[in-house]
């Protein structure tokens, strides 16, 4: 239910770029020939001219929305996995979210990296090489277990968000978002909201935001330090539909 409910939030999502065409019924531009009767008999409304019609966002997306996940595979995803099911909450998260893009290859192009004390970019998905089957989406839900369960101590989430924001840029698009997922435990390593918000904020052409995913207090303590629409707290996995949703509003909303 939860894969139905985020690819309807994702099919939903809009163009940011609106189609030029050409609009008729104006008063000055371009003689339209289909009015001259019209202006014989004194119509003012016989010229047509290049430009963005009045209309819905969403009707033309000639280029695919490029997303990032930045997934948080550091050692206390896997320590704390016992207590609280982080790592679990990871991997389904992970799960819904390939599952919910299968498919979309036209409106969608994204990657998928990790980071942990020891890395900051560990490549899961690569962009336009989406997993096409259950078995490679099975393995890329392993693979992330499984750089968790081997991470080092340490974290790289700063690092890893800036290079994402980098990387999801290098290619034209009709809009770019990165998504910072989180466990929350950073206020050892000295991460601030401060410094978290002006990592999400570094560039105004990419949306970034940061969705954490356990140890509540600490979770929401970095969200409500955040700029309004940046910071998101999900610790059920039926709310992660309704978060997407709020983000990609978020995200239309600051166009």
């Amino acid at each position: 239910r939860q894969v139905q409910e985020l690819r309807i939030v994702f099919d939903a999502t809009e163009a940011k770029e609106k189609e030029r065409e050409w609009m008729a019924n104006q008063t000055s531009g371009d003689l339209d020939d289909n009015k001259l009767i019209d202006g014989v008999t004194g119509e003012r409304l016989i010229y047509r001219r290049r430009g963005t019609p009045d209309k819905p966002m969403g009707l033309f997306q000639r280029k695919p929305k490029r997303l990032m996940f930045v997934v948080d595979v550091s050692a206390s995803m896997s320590r704390f996995n016992a207590e609280d099911g982080r790592l679990d909450r990871m991997a389904q998260t992970v799960v819904m979210v390939l599952e919910a893009l299968n498919g979309r290859d036209h409106k969608f192009e994204y990657a998928i990296v990790g980071h942990s004390g020891a890395s900051e970019a560990i490549p899961f998905v690569d962009f336009g090489r989406p997993p096409t089957s259950k078995i490679e989406r099975s393995r890329v839900v392993s693979e992330i277990v499984g750089a968790a369960n081997m991470a080092a101590s340490g974290d790289m989430t700063i690092e890893a968000t800036e290079a994402a924001i980098k990387a999801v840029a290098q290619k034209d698009a009709d809009e770019y978002l990165v998504f910072m997922l989180s466990d929350a435990n950073l206020g050892s390593y000295g991460i601030t909201p401060r410094i978290i918000s002006e990592t999400l904020t570094r560039d105004d052409k990419v949306k970034a935001f940061a969705v954490f995913l356990s140890e509540p207090q600490a979770a929401k303590y970095l969200k409500d330090g955040l700029p309004v629409g940046k910071g998101y707290v999900c610790l059920d996995m039926d709310q992660l539909p309704s978060t997407f949703k709020e983000i990609f509003a978020s995200a239309a909303a600051d166009a």
